[in-house]
């Protein structure tokens, strides 16, 4: 072994020896990176400011290596927002936080050189609810979120909650599922009090909740079965999540007994294609909205339990159906519809529809982007929206004030000409100029509702608010006005779908946001947090 190790060590120096003499005749080529400017070795070289969390007003310490000489030559931004530089040393710049500035990273512009630093915290009036018992969230999307019962019943795609269903490789009574529809408790927690059995699994979601006047659901969206029963995009389940189910009688093609009955919904109606809003009336009928063509109703006396006969009727767009699922034909009647897309619909006064979209008529009448839909079905020709619009994205009602929130991509509204992009509507279809949103660059508001204190919440694509750089997520006086206090917090990654007013677990004012949401601030979160707002 000792020889093997002298025999290696002997060929090892004489390959060293050859490289070397070899070595003398390779041309070595010139740097394909020559000739660019030298670095200015400038950076931040602690990771944090202090203080990390400041007002606006106070003075940060940024910790910064290799400015010397250059100290006249900065410029420093925090989350893209422009700082006065108060001193800067050469291993230490002192800013002052501007009035109005979202936190963010800070980072230095030298010349054409950008040099990324950490992040300041700005100190507001809102913050995600660290107490708040939720932690994974949900695993898709939320659409809805309807109080009841001291809880929240969640409507979504989502197939997943806290990380709780267990479906695979266990018995059917030990599976646990969390499909398109929960309920969770006020702390965020999961609830035993509604149980919705395997809900929407095999991929359909719900998209809209509402309550009927003697304590049932209706789940509308896009699902083709519901705990394992079919459906046609619309449910109506109990108080305790079981479907509203009955008994009938079918035709039985063979001498079993059992199969001349079968357990249905009780509920027998739908359409053919995703409902996107559904709303109940005072004697339990049922309004669906979206842009299906037709009212699906079961005919079960033509039926087996394997086989169903439908009932098909046209009905476009928005719909009536009775308690028991069936078309209402006075409401319905010779329904032509919406010329185009309806996004989104909203129930005012516990009577009448307003429906928005990409369209510019409704049953063959002028009805530009909005139409709002009397309790006979038809058009209320004096509710209008005036202006140049392309397409409305959201309309959202606060039942308290009797204003609704409409937001899309439209200019030259209201009386003034002035309301763009957001408009604030009464209940007779004036537009209240008093709110004018302020700058958002090119962004699009995809989402607006007017808060029970009178403020707006909005998201968009807008990358700032009268120049300065926000948030996508915004919190809005009543005349569009955007206050320090409650925008300090960003950035905002996802969608908003829907917000419901609750309280914080200090009891202060607080939002539940459904949505896709990735995060908010440096929060993850899994689709729905809880905002706290405070005074």
């Amino acid at each position: 072994m000792k020889r093997n190790l002298i025999t290696k060590i002997t060929v090892l120096i004489v390959a060293l020896i050859t490289c070397a003499a070899c070595s003398k005749d390779i041309v070595t080529g010139t740097d394909p990176y020559a000739g660019g400017k030298d670095p200015l070795g400038v950076g931040f070289y602690i990771n944090y400011p202090e203080p990390g969390t400041a007002k606006p007003g106070e003075l940060v310490d940024f910790y910064v290596k290799g400015l010397k000489g250059k100290l006249d030559q900065i410029n420093f931004f925090v989350n893209n927002t422009a700082v006065e530089v108060v001193s800067a040393k050469d291993s230490l710049v002192t800013i002052k936080v501007p009035t109005q500035i979202t936190s963010g990273n800070a980072k230095i512009v030298v010349g054409e050189e950008i040099f990324y630093g950490p992040r300041l915290e700005i100190e507001g009036n809102t913050s995600v609810d660290e107490n708040y018992g939720m932690v994974n969230g949900f695993s898709g999307g939320v659409y809805d979120i309807l109080p009841n019962a001291g809880g929240f019943i969640v409507a979504g795609s989502f197939y997943n909650f806290e990380n709780e269903a267990i479906t695979l490789n266990v018995p059917e009574n030990q599976k646990v599922y969390r499909n398109g529809v929960h309920f969770i408790d006020a702390n965020g927690k999961t609830s035993g009090n509604m149980k919705f059995g395997q809900g929407t699994f095999g991929g359909g979601f719900v998209r809209s909740i509402a309550k009927t006047s003697d304590g049932k659901f209706i789940f509308a969206g896009a699902m083709g079965t519901f705990a394992k029963r079919m459906v046609n995009n619309i449910v109506r389940v109990n108080n305790d999540g079981a479907i509203d189910s009955m008994v009938v009688e079918v035709i039985n093609p063979g001498n079993d007994p059992k199969n001349s009955l079968d357990t249905v919904s009780a509920f027998n109606g739908g359409v053919n294609n995703m409902i996107i809003r559904a709303f109940t009336t005072a004697d339990n009928k049922v309004i669906a909205i979206g842009n299906f063509t037709s009212h699906f109703k079961i005919d079960y006396d033509y039926s087996s339990r394997d086989s169903r006969r439908y009932i098909i009727s046209s009905a476009k767009g928005v719909i009536r159906m009775k308690e028991d699922g069936s078309l209402d034909s006075t409401f319905a009647l010779n329904n032509a519809g919406a010329n185009g897309q309806i996004m989104d619909a909203a129930m005012i006064d516990n009577d009448r529809i307003v429906i928005v979209g990409a369209f510019t008529s409704y049953n063959g009448k002028a009805a530009n982007g909005i139409a709002c839909i009397k309790s006979d079905g038809s058009l209320d020709e004096t509710f209008k929206l005036n202006g140049n619009i392309t397409r409305l994205l959201k309309v959202s009602y606060n039942s308290s004030l009797k204003k609704l929130a409409v937001s899309g991509i439209f200019t030259g509204a209201g009386a003034s000409g002035k309301v763009n992009n957001v408009a604030l509507m009464n209940t007779d279809g004036t537009v209240d100029d008093s709110f004018i949103l302020r700058d958002i660059g090119t962004g699009i508001i995809n989402y607006a509702q007017i808060l029970n204190n009178g403020q707006l919440i909005i998201d968009g694509t807008q990358q700032s608010y009268a120049g300065v750089p926000r948030a996508n997520l915004l919190i809005l006086e009543k005349n569009g006005e955007l206050l320090q206090k409650y925008n300090s917090l960003g950035p905002f990654t996802g969608a908003l779908y829907k917000v419901t007013e609750t309280k914080s677990s200090l009891g202060e004012p607080a939002l539940l946001l459904g949505g896709s949401i990735l995060q908010f601030g440096q929060k993850t979160v899994g689709n729905f947090l809880r905002l706290e707002i405070k005074n």
